[in-house]
Protein backbone atom coordinates (compact mmCIF):
# COMPACT_ATOMS: atom_id res chain seq x y z
CA UNK A 1 0.00 0.00 0.00
CA UNK A 2 1.23 3.47 -0.84
CA UNK A 3 0.09 7.07 -0.62
CA UNK A 4 -3.51 7.11 0.46
CA UNK A 5 -3.56 3.34 0.98
CA UNK A 6 -3.80 2.35 -2.66
CA UNK A 7 -2.57 -1.16 -3.37
CA UNK A 8 0.18 -1.19 -5.99
CA UNK A 9 1.61 -4.26 -7.70
CA UNK A 10 5.07 -4.34 -9.28
CA UNK A 11 6.14 -6.94 -11.82
CA UNK A 12 9.86 -7.37 -12.37
CA UNK A 13 11.50 -8.73 -15.52
CA UNK A 14 15.25 -9.26 -15.52
CA UNK A 15 18.17 -11.61 -16.16
CA UNK A 16 20.07 -10.00 -13.29
CA UNK A 17 22.69 -10.84 -12.03
CA UNK A 18 23.69 -12.11 -15.48
CA UNK A 19 22.12 -9.21 -17.36
CA UNK A 20 22.37 -5.51 -16.54
CA UNK A 21 18.76 -4.38 -17.07
CA UNK A 22 15.86 -4.52 -14.60
CA UNK A 23 12.38 -3.71 -15.92
CA UNK A 24 9.49 -2.87 -13.59
CA UNK A 25 5.83 -2.56 -14.55
CA UNK A 26 3.45 -0.94 -12.08
CA UNK A 27 -0.20 -1.93 -11.64
CA UNK A 28 -2.72 0.13 -9.67
CA UNK A 29 -6.46 0.85 -9.76
CA UNK A 30 -5.99 4.62 -9.98
CA UNK A 31 -3.28 7.25 -10.25
CA UNK A 32 -1.39 7.80 -6.99
CA UNK A 33 1.68 9.75 -5.88
CA UNK A 34 4.39 7.95 -3.90
CA UNK A 35 8.19 7.56 -3.82
CA UNK A 36 9.73 4.55 -5.58
CA UNK A 37 13.22 3.90 -4.25
CA UNK A 38 15.77 1.76 -6.09
CA UNK A 39 19.10 0.58 -4.67
CA UNK A 40 22.23 1.20 -6.73
CA UNK A 41 24.89 -1.48 -6.07
CA UNK A 42 28.26 -0.37 -4.81
CA UNK A 43 30.04 -1.93 -7.79
CA UNK A 44 27.97 -0.01 -10.39
CA UNK A 45 29.37 3.19 -11.80
CA UNK A 46 27.05 4.76 -14.39
CA UNK A 47 23.60 3.51 -13.40
CA UNK A 48 20.75 4.97 -15.45
CA UNK A 49 16.97 4.90 -15.20
CA UNK A 50 14.04 5.71 -17.46
CA UNK A 51 10.27 5.97 -17.07
CA UNK A 52 8.10 4.91 -19.99
CA UNK A 53 11.15 5.16 -22.25
CA UNK A 54 12.11 8.67 -21.16
CA UNK A 55 15.54 8.89 -19.49
CA UNK A 56 15.69 10.36 -16.01
CA UNK A 57 18.04 13.26 -15.45
CA UNK A 58 19.76 11.52 -12.56
CA UNK A 59 23.27 10.18 -12.02
CA UNK A 60 23.12 8.07 -8.87
CA UNK A 61 26.40 7.24 -7.18
CA UNK A 62 27.54 3.64 -6.53
CA UNK A 63 26.13 2.36 -3.26
CA UNK A 64 23.37 4.97 -3.11
CA UNK A 65 19.60 5.04 -3.46
CA UNK A 66 17.64 6.46 -6.41
CA UNK A 67 14.27 7.79 -5.27
CA UNK A 68 11.63 8.68 -7.86
CA UNK A 69 8.79 10.67 -6.28
CA UNK A 70 5.97 11.41 -8.73
CA UNK A 71 2.38 10.63 -9.67
CA UNK A 72 2.21 7.07 -10.97
CA UNK A 73 -0.34 5.55 -13.36
CA UNK A 74 -1.39 2.02 -14.12
CA UNK A 75 0.99 0.47 -16.65
CA UNK A 76 3.93 2.81 -15.97
CA UNK A 77 7.26 1.21 -16.84
CA UNK A 78 10.57 1.79 -15.05
CA UNK A 79 13.81 0.54 -16.52
CA UNK A 80 17.00 0.47 -14.45
CA UNK A 81 20.28 -0.09 -16.27
CA UNK A 82 23.27 -1.28 -14.22
CA UNK A 83 26.26 -1.38 -16.59
CA UNK A 84 28.70 -4.16 -15.78
CA UNK A 85 32.43 -4.31 -16.44
CA UNK A 86 35.30 -6.59 -15.54
CA UNK A 87 37.22 -5.51 -12.43
CA UNK A 88 40.06 -7.10 -10.48
CA UNK A 89 40.47 -7.36 -6.73
CA UNK A 90 43.97 -7.87 -5.37
CA UNK A 91 44.33 -9.80 -2.10
CA UNK A 92 47.63 -8.63 -0.64
CA UNK A 93 47.04 -10.57 2.59
CA UNK A 94 46.29 -13.77 0.63
CA UNK A 95 49.70 -14.08 -1.07
CA UNK A 96 48.83 -11.38 -3.64
CA UNK A 97 46.14 -13.43 -5.35
CA UNK A 98 43.56 -11.86 -7.66
CA UNK A 99 39.79 -12.27 -8.02
CA UNK A 100 37.89 -11.45 -11.20
CA UNK A 101 34.50 -9.74 -10.94
CA UNK A 102 31.92 -8.84 -13.55
CA UNK A 103 29.26 -6.64 -12.04
CA UNK A 104 27.96 -8.39 -8.90
CA UNK A 105 29.49 -11.77 -9.81
CA UNK A 106 32.86 -13.18 -8.83
CA UNK A 107 34.25 -15.68 -11.32
CA UNK A 108 35.95 -19.05 -10.96
CA UNK A 109 38.03 -21.10 -13.35
CA UNK A 110 35.85 -23.30 -15.55
CA UNK A 111 36.71 -26.85 -14.47
CA UNK A 112 35.14 -29.99 -15.92
CA UNK A 113 33.30 -32.03 -13.27
CA UNK A 114 32.93 -35.77 -12.76
CA UNK A 115 30.36 -36.66 -10.12
CA UNK A 116 30.90 -39.98 -8.38
CA UNK A 117 28.48 -41.32 -5.84
CA UNK A 118 30.09 -42.60 -2.66
CA UNK A 119 27.28 -42.95 -0.13
CA UNK A 120 23.96 -41.77 1.15
CA UNK A 121 20.56 -43.09 0.10
CA UNK A 122 18.70 -42.98 -3.20
CA UNK A 123 16.61 -40.18 -1.73
CA UNK A 124 19.60 -38.29 -0.31
CA UNK A 125 22.67 -39.48 -2.27
CA UNK A 126 26.18 -38.24 -1.49
CA UNK A 127 28.67 -37.45 -4.23
CA UNK A 128 32.33 -36.62 -4.65
CA UNK A 129 33.22 -34.21 -7.46
CA UNK A 130 36.50 -34.68 -9.35
CA UNK A 131 38.12 -32.42 -11.98
CA UNK A 132 38.27 -33.64 -15.57
CA UNK A 133 40.25 -30.66 -16.89
CA UNK A 134 43.43 -28.88 -15.69
CA UNK A 135 42.90 -26.46 -12.81
CA UNK A 136 46.40 -25.27 -11.79
CA UNK A 137 46.39 -21.99 -13.73
CA UNK A 138 47.69 -18.58 -12.80
CA UNK A 139 46.48 -15.41 -14.50
CA UNK A 140 48.61 -13.50 -17.00
CA UNK A 141 48.10 -9.80 -16.23
CA UNK A 142 49.77 -7.58 -18.81
CA UNK A 143 50.34 -3.84 -19.04
CA UNK A 144 48.84 -0.93 -17.13
CA UNK A 145 45.27 -1.98 -18.03
CA UNK A 146 45.18 -5.75 -17.46
CA UNK A 147 41.40 -6.02 -17.75
CA UNK A 148 41.77 -5.29 -21.47
CA UNK A 149 42.72 -8.96 -21.87
CA UNK A 150 39.38 -10.16 -20.44
CA UNK A 151 36.60 -10.83 -22.94
CA UNK A 152 33.00 -11.29 -21.80
CA UNK A 153 30.92 -13.81 -23.75
CA UNK A 154 27.17 -14.05 -23.08
CA UNK A 155 25.12 -17.14 -23.81
CA UNK A 156 22.43 -16.57 -26.41
CA UNK A 157 18.77 -17.17 -25.72
CA UNK A 158 16.75 -17.37 -22.55
CA UNK A 159 18.26 -18.38 -19.26
CA UNK A 160 18.19 -22.10 -18.51
CA UNK A 161 15.76 -23.18 -15.75
CA UNK A 162 18.88 -23.86 -13.64
CA UNK A 163 21.58 -21.43 -14.79
CA UNK A 164 23.92 -22.11 -11.86
CA UNK A 165 25.85 -24.96 -13.46
CA UNK A 166 29.09 -25.10 -15.44
CA UNK A 167 27.21 -26.22 -18.55
CA UNK A 168 24.49 -23.56 -18.34
CA UNK A 169 26.59 -20.59 -17.24
CA UNK A 170 24.97 -17.54 -18.88
CA UNK A 171 28.22 -15.52 -18.83
CA UNK A 172 31.77 -16.66 -19.53
CA UNK A 173 34.96 -14.63 -19.36
CA UNK A 174 37.89 -15.56 -21.60
CA UNK A 175 41.38 -14.52 -20.57
CA UNK A 176 45.01 -15.68 -20.52
CA UNK A 177 46.67 -18.06 -18.11
CA UNK A 178 49.66 -20.33 -17.63
CA UNK A 179 49.76 -23.61 -15.77
CA UNK A 180 51.89 -23.92 -12.63
CA UNK A 181 53.24 -27.51 -12.82
CA UNK A 182 54.26 -27.62 -9.15
CA UNK A 183 50.73 -26.75 -7.99
CA UNK A 184 49.28 -30.20 -7.34
CA UNK A 185 46.85 -32.06 -5.15
CA UNK A 186 48.36 -32.89 -1.79
CA UNK A 187 48.57 -36.40 -0.39
CA UNK A 188 45.14 -36.06 1.24
CA UNK A 189 43.51 -35.36 -2.14
CA UNK A 190 42.96 -31.66 -1.39
CA UNK A 191 44.64 -28.44 -2.50
CA UNK A 192 46.88 -26.76 0.06
CA UNK A 193 47.30 -23.05 0.73
CA UNK A 194 48.03 -20.85 -2.25
CA UNK A 195 51.62 -19.63 -2.52
CA UNK A 196 53.10 -16.21 -3.21
CA UNK A 197 52.38 -14.35 -6.46
CA UNK A 198 53.61 -13.83 -9.04
CA UNK A 199 54.44 -17.52 -9.43
CA UNK A 200 57.32 -18.51 -11.69
CA UNK A 201 56.35 -20.67 -14.66
CA UNK A 202 57.68 -21.32 -18.15
CA UNK A 203 54.50 -22.99 -19.38
CA UNK A 204 52.90 -21.60 -22.57
CA UNK A 205 50.16 -19.01 -22.43
CA UNK A 206 46.69 -20.50 -22.92
CA UNK A 207 43.21 -19.08 -23.27
CA UNK A 208 41.22 -20.05 -20.19
CA UNK A 209 37.53 -19.68 -19.40
CA UNK A 210 35.99 -18.36 -16.21
CA UNK A 211 32.39 -18.86 -15.08
CA UNK A 212 30.39 -17.31 -12.23
CA UNK A 213 31.53 -18.85 -8.98
CA UNK A 214 28.01 -19.98 -8.17
CA UNK A 215 28.00 -22.12 -11.34
CA UNK A 216 31.05 -24.12 -10.21
CA UNK A 217 31.34 -26.87 -7.62
CA UNK A 218 35.11 -27.04 -8.01
CA UNK A 219 36.35 -23.49 -7.56
CA UNK A 220 39.50 -21.47 -8.04
CA UNK A 221 38.39 -17.89 -7.49
CA UNK A 222 41.45 -16.32 -5.83
CA UNK A 223 44.01 -16.80 -8.58
CA UNK A 224 47.76 -16.61 -8.34
CA UNK A 225 49.36 -14.45 -11.00
CA UNK A 226 52.26 -15.80 -13.08
CA UNK A 227 55.42 -14.60 -14.76
CA UNK A 228 58.52 -16.08 -16.35
CA UNK A 229 60.66 -13.17 -15.21
CA UNK A 230 63.12 -12.87 -12.32
CA UNK A 231 60.42 -11.44 -10.04
CA UNK A 232 58.62 -14.80 -10.04
CA UNK A 233 58.39 -16.92 -6.90
CA UNK A 234 59.28 -20.60 -7.24
CA UNK A 235 56.23 -22.68 -6.30
CA UNK A 236 57.00 -25.47 -3.84
CA UNK A 237 55.51 -28.87 -4.54
CA UNK A 238 53.39 -30.48 -1.80
CA UNK A 239 55.39 -32.55 0.68
CA UNK A 240 55.46 -36.25 0.03
CA UNK A 241 53.20 -38.46 2.09
CA UNK A 242 55.03 -40.28 4.89
CA UNK A 243 55.82 -43.92 4.16
CA UNK A 244 55.44 -46.89 6.48
CA UNK A 245 56.29 -50.57 6.66
CA UNK A 246 52.57 -51.16 7.22
CA UNK A 247 49.52 -49.03 7.94
CA UNK A 248 46.13 -50.12 9.23
CA UNK A 249 43.63 -49.68 6.34
CA UNK A 250 41.38 -47.36 8.38
CA UNK A 251 44.27 -45.23 9.68
CA UNK A 252 46.61 -43.00 7.67
CA UNK A 253 50.26 -41.96 7.50
CA UNK A 254 49.03 -38.41 6.91
CA UNK A 255 48.15 -38.25 10.62
CA UNK A 256 51.85 -38.29 11.47
CA UNK A 257 52.31 -34.62 10.58
CA UNK A 258 48.81 -33.17 10.16
CA UNK A 259 49.33 -30.68 13.00
CA UNK A 260 46.31 -31.99 14.94
CA UNK A 261 47.56 -32.44 18.47
CA UNK A 262 46.12 -35.05 20.86
CA UNK A 263 44.75 -34.49 24.33
CA UNK A 264 46.20 -37.79 25.53
CA UNK A 265 47.77 -40.97 24.19
CA UNK A 266 44.36 -42.69 24.11
CA UNK A 267 42.80 -39.88 22.05
CA UNK A 268 40.58 -41.52 19.43
CA UNK A 269 38.88 -38.28 18.35
CA UNK A 270 41.64 -37.31 15.89
CA UNK A 271 43.28 -39.04 12.90
CA UNK A 272 46.00 -41.51 13.85
CA UNK A 273 48.58 -43.84 12.40
CA UNK A 274 48.92 -47.43 13.62
CA UNK A 275 50.72 -50.60 12.53
CA UNK A 276 47.64 -52.67 13.42
CA UNK A 277 47.26 -55.63 13.07
CA UNK A 278 51.02 -56.31 13.17
CA UNK A 279 52.04 -57.36 16.67
CA UNK A 280 55.44 -57.79 18.28
CA UNK A 281 57.25 -56.99 15.03
CA UNK A 282 59.86 -54.48 13.91
CA UNK A 283 58.16 -51.68 11.94
CA UNK A 284 58.97 -48.20 10.67
CA UNK A 285 57.65 -44.90 9.34
CA UNK A 286 59.70 -42.35 7.40
CA UNK A 287 59.72 -38.81 6.07
CA UNK A 288 61.22 -38.11 2.62
CA UNK A 289 62.41 -34.64 1.61
CA UNK A 290 62.90 -33.21 -1.89
CA UNK A 291 65.97 -31.33 -0.72
CA UNK A 292 68.46 -32.21 2.04
CA UNK A 293 67.30 -30.94 5.43
CA UNK A 294 69.33 -30.31 8.54
CA UNK A 295 67.79 -32.11 11.50
CA UNK A 296 68.83 -32.34 15.15
CA UNK A 297 65.71 -33.36 17.06
CA UNK A 298 62.52 -35.36 16.84
CA UNK A 299 59.54 -35.82 19.12
CA UNK A 300 56.84 -38.47 19.09
CA UNK A 301 53.41 -38.62 20.68
CA UNK A 302 52.60 -42.31 21.00
CA UNK A 303 49.15 -43.80 20.57
CA UNK A 304 48.19 -46.21 23.36
CA UNK A 305 44.64 -47.51 23.82
CA UNK A 306 45.15 -49.59 26.94
CA UNK A 307 41.81 -50.61 28.39
CA UNK A 308 39.90 -50.86 25.13
CA UNK A 309 42.36 -51.74 22.37
CA UNK A 310 45.54 -53.61 21.43
CA UNK A 311 47.99 -50.73 20.76
CA UNK A 312 50.77 -49.94 23.23
CA UNK A 313 53.85 -47.75 23.30
CA UNK A 314 56.71 -49.68 21.65
CA UNK A 315 59.21 -51.81 23.51
CA UNK A 316 61.95 -49.62 21.98
CA UNK A 317 62.58 -47.26 19.08
CA UNK A 318 65.35 -45.47 17.24
CA UNK A 319 65.93 -42.94 14.44
CA UNK A 320 67.87 -43.55 11.24
CA UNK A 321 68.79 -41.06 8.52
CA UNK A 322 69.37 -41.66 4.82
CA UNK A 323 73.02 -41.49 3.81
CA UNK A 324 73.23 -42.25 0.10
CA UNK A 325 71.50 -45.58 -0.32
CA UNK A 326 71.96 -46.61 3.32
CA UNK A 327 70.06 -45.97 6.55
CA UNK A 328 72.30 -45.07 9.49
CA UNK A 329 71.41 -44.52 13.17
CA UNK A 330 71.62 -40.96 14.44
CA UNK A 331 73.96 -40.20 17.32
CA UNK A 332 71.58 -39.31 20.14
CA UNK A 333 72.30 -37.01 23.05
CA UNK A 334 69.29 -38.19 25.03
CA UNK A 335 67.00 -41.14 25.68
CA UNK A 336 64.35 -42.58 23.38
CA UNK A 337 61.27 -42.01 25.55
CA UNK A 338 58.02 -43.99 25.59
CA UNK A 339 56.01 -41.96 28.09
CA UNK A 340 52.25 -41.57 27.75
CA UNK A 341 50.26 -38.35 27.22
CA UNK A 342 53.20 -36.22 26.08
CA UNK A 343 55.70 -35.67 23.30
CA UNK A 344 58.81 -37.81 23.75
CA UNK A 345 61.66 -35.64 22.47
CA UNK A 346 65.11 -36.85 21.54
CA UNK A 347 68.04 -34.76 20.35
CA UNK A 348 70.91 -35.97 18.22
CA UNK A 349 74.02 -34.83 16.44
CA UNK A 350 72.83 -32.72 13.45
CA UNK A 351 72.53 -34.50 10.11
CA UNK A 352 71.89 -33.31 6.55
CA UNK A 353 69.60 -35.83 4.92
CA UNK A 354 66.79 -36.42 2.42
CA UNK A 355 65.05 -38.95 4.68
CA UNK A 356 64.44 -39.74 8.34
CA UNK A 357 63.11 -43.10 9.54
CA UNK A 358 61.57 -43.95 12.90
CA UNK A 359 61.98 -47.66 13.63
CA UNK A 360 60.17 -49.45 16.46
CA UNK A 361 60.18 -52.83 18.09
CA UNK A 362 56.60 -53.49 19.14
CA UNK A 363 55.78 -55.11 22.45
CA UNK A 364 55.12 -58.85 22.27
CA UNK A 365 51.48 -59.59 21.34
CA UNK A 366 50.69 -55.88 20.90
CA UNK A 367 50.63 -53.41 18.03
CA UNK A 368 51.41 -49.69 18.26
CA UNK A 369 50.83 -46.30 16.71
CA UNK A 370 51.67 -42.60 16.55
CA UNK A 371 49.43 -39.55 16.89
CA UNK A 372 52.05 -36.94 15.84
CA UNK A 373 55.72 -37.01 14.84
CA UNK A 374 57.61 -33.71 14.59
CA UNK A 375 61.20 -33.15 13.44
CA UNK A 376 63.39 -30.07 13.18
CA UNK A 377 66.70 -28.39 13.89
Amino acid sequence: KVGDGTVVGITQETDYPFGDTVRLRLRMPKAVTFPLTLRIPGWCDGARASINGEPLNAKPRPGSWLTIHRPWHDGDRVELSLPMRVTLRFWERNRNTVSVDYGPLTFSLKIGERWQRYGGTDEWPAYEVFPTTPWNYGLVLEGPHPTANFRVVKRRGALAPQPWTVENAPVTILTKGRRIPEWKLEANGLIGEVQESPALTKEPIEEIALVPMGCARLRVSAFPTVTEGPEGHKWSEPPKAPQASHCCPWDTTLALNDGILPQKSADTSIPRFTWWDHRGTTEWVQYDFDEPRRLSWAEVYWFDDTGFGQCRVPKSWRLLYRDGDQWKPVETTGEYGVELDKFNRVTFRPVETTGLRLEVELQPEFSGGILEWRVGD
